[in-house]
């Protein structure tokens, strides 16, 4: 296939290249609510800060929905690979409960807000789908068909599926939504605007007042003062709460295809391996591509990433008929040290800092649930799930195993990297690990807490908020 003029642009961002942008911040500000990070997570925050009457400023460090949320694979369910069986087993029933009904009414609130502000984001209802390929694991989707049901999902149990790959059982969840993700935060973003809110792009922040007064200094110099701060950032980067401690960061890659027949008309995923995450698209003129992901590693353990963009095309190849890939790109994901996102306070000393992390790969609907959690908490209402998903939950023994395993992580690279020096290469500002170089996506990417810095050394994503000496 042939090389691709821009080969890190995903669908949702080429397709919104020509989207009006939002100014940078160049004077201080005073508002009742600031919101650091233009995400998802920080626009839906925001808007609903602002509908409950909420003076807000929303800062963006590049463009509204340029990180992750535009790098995702744009699908919002509730029904997400083999979630249910695993909190269940992890949690009890209970919070498996709690979980599902979050993300279904994500859904529903993405579904509502897009009809109530018009936002013309390709959205469409489609099934949720989680599959096998071997019989031999047929108990993984027994598991999860059996979990799901007893969260209260109305899942049905199937054997057969319109994909090309073998399918030896799957379980279905109907209703849930894809759409362009770019297109839906825009949207939302100028509803913000469209209702006082001030909406700030090229305006990273670099620290946090939390104490006395409260405020938001931006890399540029400009202070915004506020009663309630939003950390939206993925990874919240501010130097306290050890937040890289109960965060594991992983990649994973997506490929957007045209094929000689036409795409599953189902949203899916492989329970087993390798993974593959199917869902059709609306392409750039308006046709029907596939979108491919997968091929998930931690973040800065491989540099060779070439190889999983290669993975994807041969399986699109072989499967699916794929005549051209359009559009690639890759996306970053945090995984909590207990398998539950984490919404609530920054620190537990923290009453007018918040912040949610730790979405699992499935931010679009974890990061409107957190949202609406968020909001609540800010606007002083109870929020039934609060307490589920605190981030200051006392749950030690469920947490111990990620953050030993963080840590152990960490410790290692550490060890390799400031005891014997076997590599030359910058070192993170972050906490000083040494930067593996990403051949693919052009980036040094750090394996101890996932921060990526573009070739010229500017952040792409943090925890680290300072650029790389290349000098």
């Amino acid at each position: 296939m042939a090389e691709l003029t821009d080969p890190a642009a995903s669908l949702w961002m080429d397709t919104t290249r020509d989207a009006p942008g939002f100014p940078a911040l160049e004077t201080d500000l005073d508002v009742d609510v600031a919101v650091i990070g233009g995400g998802i997570l920080g626009v839906t925050t925001a808007l609903l800060c602002a509908r409950d009457g909420a003076s807000v400023a929303l800062l963006e460090h590049d463009v509204i929905a340029g990180g992750v949320t535009g790098h995702t694979t744009a699908k919002v369910s509730a029904l997400q690979s083999t979630t249910y069986a695993s909190l269940r087993a992890k949690h009890g029933a209970e919070v498996a409960r709690d979980y599902a009904q979050g993300n279904l009414a994500a859904v529903e609130t993405v579904a509502r807000l897009a009809a109530e502000l018009q936002i013309d984001c390709d959205l469409r209802r489609r099934p949720a789908v989680t599959w096998i390929r071997d019989h031999a694991q047929r108990a993984t989707i027994d598991a999860e068909a059996e979990a799901a049901a007893e969260a209260g999902l109305p899942v049905r149990a199937v054997e057969s599926l319109p994909l090309a790959d073998p399918v030896a059982a799957a379980v279905v969840l109907d209703d849930q939504l894809e759409f362009n993700a770019r297109k839906y935060v825009l949207g939302l973003a100028r509803a913000l605007a469209d209702e006082g809110g001030l909406v700030y792009e090229h305006s990273g922040a670099v620290s946090v007042s939390e104490h006395g007064t409260r405020e938001v200094r931006t890399r540029a110099g400009a202070r915004v003062r506020a009663r309630e701060i939003v950390v939206a950032t993925l990874m919240p980067f501010l130097d306290r709460g050890l937040w890289f401690t109960r965060l594991t960061p992983q990649r994973s890659y997506c490929i957007a295809v045209r094929t000689r027949r036409e795409p599953p008309p189902v949203m899916s995923i492989s329970a087993d391996q390798p993974t593959r995450s199917l869902r059709p698209a609306v392409g750039p003129g308006g046709e029907t591509l596939l979108v491919i992901g997968g091929e998930g590693h931690a973040t800065g353990s491989q540099s060779q990433t070439g190889e999983r963009y290669a993975a994807l095309e041969d399986y699109a190849r072989t499967l699916y008929g794929a005549t051209e890939v359009t559009h690639r790109w890759s996306a970053h994901d945090l995984m909590p040290a207990d398998g539950l996102p984490y919404v609530g306070a920054y620190t537990p000393l923290s009453s007018h800092l918040w912040t949610a992390a730790g979405f699992r790969k499935w931010g679009l609907s974890n990061a409107t649930m957190a949202a609406e959690i968020l909001a609540a908490r800010i606007a002083g209402r109870e929020h039934p799930l609060a307490r589920t998903f605190d981030t200051n939950r006392t749950d030690v023994l469920r947490q111990a195993p990620g953050i030993a395993q963080e840590a152990l992580k960490d410790t290692r690279h550490f060890l390799v990297d400031h005891v014997t020096r076997v590599r030359r290469a910058p070192v993170c500002t972050h906490l000083g690990c040494r930067l593996n170089w990403n051949e693919a996506e052009r980036s040094w990417d750090c394996p101890c807490h996932g921060s990526r810095f573009a070739a010229d050394g500017q952040v792409l994503t943090g925890p680290a908020t300072k650029p790389l000496d290349l000098s």
